[in-house]
């Protein structure tokens, strides 16, 4: 809601300026190509003046496909727990034919970044000759913008035999009491997440955002020149993409409290509700 409202207010003020600029012989007479590098990735956009105290652009922002390596830790808690609980009934996990493999701390992850976006932007201007502007429109775009996996399935295929030992069944203790096999299964924390591998030891993960993004920025410069050909501009701002919501083998995920300290860009990118959008762009007035 407070999106909405910032974006309606600054929307109203440029609609205001360009009443008062209707009056000015220059509007709409111009287009400029722009051409720029930032946090979005690369940019090409295309811009024109409205008035003299509005400016729209709309271009695409391309953000190579870059790979990234990093650890995320093992929770084998529920399986300690496990174990205690048939230790005080003088059993192992043998008596029940459950494995108990070993497990490796931490488990080796890519990550792959796409978020390859598209622009609709409005630069409203306070005064007739300034260069500094206010921001509003939107990014749009995939909602996938991590894949995260495992890079080596054997690090994780003792822990899937694990859980597929456990999965789905309910075991009797000696002393007539019962406990599911599902609450006790080990897998991957990433942040506040649980990650459970499949049958072979994969874990496939994506964290999901909203495809369209309202964005608020400010910035200084021109995306159409007005006294020179080529000129340079500035924008910096936030894309509201809302919050992630991270998916294993397609399932949504929900948050628990335990958090883990592995996982490094995945895991802040998990956490973030805003992207914070810096581009630096070289205008070119084509008439």
């Amino acid at each position: 809601m407070k999106t909405k409202t910032i974006l309606a207010t600054l929307l109203a003020i440029s609609l205001a300026n360009s009443a008062m600029a209707q009056d000015d012989k220059n509007l709409l007479n111009h287009l400029a190509i722009g051409v720029g590098v930032g946090s979005p990735g690369i940019t090409v956009e295309l811009a024109a003046p409205v008035t003299d105290y509005l400016a729209v652009r709309a271009g695409a922002d391309i953000m190579p496909k870059l790979k990234f390596k990093t650890t995320v830790d093992i929770d084998d808690s529920k399986r300690r727990e496990l174990n205690s609980m048939l230790q005080k009934q003088q059993q192992t996990m043998d008596y029940f034919n459950i494995p108990n493999p070993n497990v490796p701390g931490e488990v080796d992850v890519e990550g792959k970044l796409n978020n390859t976006t598209g622009h609709v932007l409005f630069d409203v201007y306070p005064f007739r000759n300034a260069d500094w502007h206010l921001t509003v429109g939107a990014y749009f775009g995939g909602k996938k913008v991590v894949n995260a996996y495992n890079t080596d399935d054997s690090q994780l295929k003792g822990i899937a035999d694990y859980n597929n030992a456990l999965n789905d069944r309910t075991f009797t203790m000696p002393d007539g009491t019962t406990f599911n096999g599902n609450d006790y299964k080990m897998g991957v924390r990433l942040g506040d997440y649980f990650l459970e591998p499949d049958r072979n030891g994969h874990v496939d993960a994506d964290i999901q955002v909203k495809q369209f993004r309202p964005y608020v920025g400010i910035g200084w410069g021109r995306a159409v020149p007005r006294h020179h050909t080529v000129g340079f501009s500035i924008d910096l701002g936030v894309q509201f993409w809302g919050k992630p919501q991270v998916y294993c083998q397609d399932h949504q995920l929900t948050e628990d409290n335990v958090e883990g300290d592995g996982g490094g860009v995945i895991k802040a990118i998990s956490k973030v509700s805003v992207y914070p959008t810096l581009s630096f762009k070289l205008n070119c007035r084509l008439f």
